[in-house]
């Protein structure tokens, strides 16, 4: 097997942007990550990308955009477990990285013993969900609308909340990360009397959308307005000509996976983030 590294997700995405499309759900994130940059190369500073090669061509992706975690395309076991060794080598300062369940246990296993890693410890384990249909879904009182300037004067606050409540091993939100938001053109909240949840549209890679974070402030949930959100916006999606929507969901939390089920959202599989620990770091 041969290693590639890339010095940018242009150079990246000319060599393997085929190979991941031909898995568009399982590859979403470095697919939607990659193309990003190429728009916007300043929304994540010095990614990493690198990738497997064997005889009959491309075999798998790994790549990180610090300060966030290392991740996976999918890849079999060999193939992770030599990107493991071969990432470690490469990057020693690996502490965390997540994907497909057994695919990452593979990868974080040879990356371990690689550094002298004396323990690999579960952060979080996430379902990943696909739709292809939207189910009928009662509506709540109010109604949706794209997030528009003004709004950062709470989003950024419920992205914070966000974050501390669902991916507290995440990095902090950005000063700026609520007025990005917006410039973008793809959140979107419900208003009743006010705006009580908040849902954006993330990797976009063409036949497939994702759907997420969603929010909703505590005083406002159990009433409907993050489904009745998450059910428009996926079909909006649908209506637009693509496939289906995907997003990813907190094992930990059940009822938010029973309401993306009402909406019509199916797991596909389950992924998972682990932590290192490295004598010495």
């Amino acid at each position: 097997m041969e290693w590639r590294t890339w010095p940018d997700a242009r150079s990246f995405l000319d060599d393997c942007e085929d190979s991941l499309a031909a898995s568009p759900v399982w590859n979403q994130v470095p697919l939607g990550i990659a193309r990003s940059l190429v728009i916007d190369p300043s929304r994540f500073t010095a990614p990493r990308l690198a990738g497997v090669y064997g005889p009959t061509g491309f075999r798998g992706a790994v790549f990180q955009t610090p300060p966030w975690s290392v991740a996976l395309s999918r890849m079999s076991l060999a193939d992770a477990a030599f990107a493991g060794r071969r990432w470690a080598e490469t990057f020693p300062d690996l502490r965390d990285a997540w994907g497909e369940e057994h695919e990452i246990t593979a990868f974080l296993g040879a990356a371990a013993a690689t550094l002298g890693a004396t323990d690999m410890a579960l952060e979080q384990g996430m379902g990943l969900y696909e739709l292809r249909g939207v189910a009928d879904v009662p509506r709540p009182n109010g109604y949706r609308r794209r997030l528009e300037p003004g709004d950062e004067s709470w989003l950024q606050g419920w992205l914070h909340a966000f974050r501390d409540e669902a991916t507290p091993h995440d990095p902090s939100p950005a000063p700026d990360q609520a007025l990005r938001a917006i410039a973008r053109g793809a959140g979107h909240v419900w208003i009743d009397g006010g705006p009580v949840a908040w849902a954006q549209f993330g990797r976009d890679v063409g036949s497939f959308v994702s759907v997420g974070p969603v929010y909703t402030p505590p005083e406002s949930r159990g009433r409907g307005y993050a489904t009745a959100l998450v059910a428009e916006m996926s079909r909006m999606a649908l209506a637009e000509g693509r496939q289906g929507c995907t997003l990813f969901t907190d094992l930990a939390n059940p009822t938010s996976n029973r309401i993306y089920e009402r909406i019509g959202y199916r797991m596909l599989g389950t992924m998972r983030r682990y932590r290192l620990t490295v004598p010495g770091s």
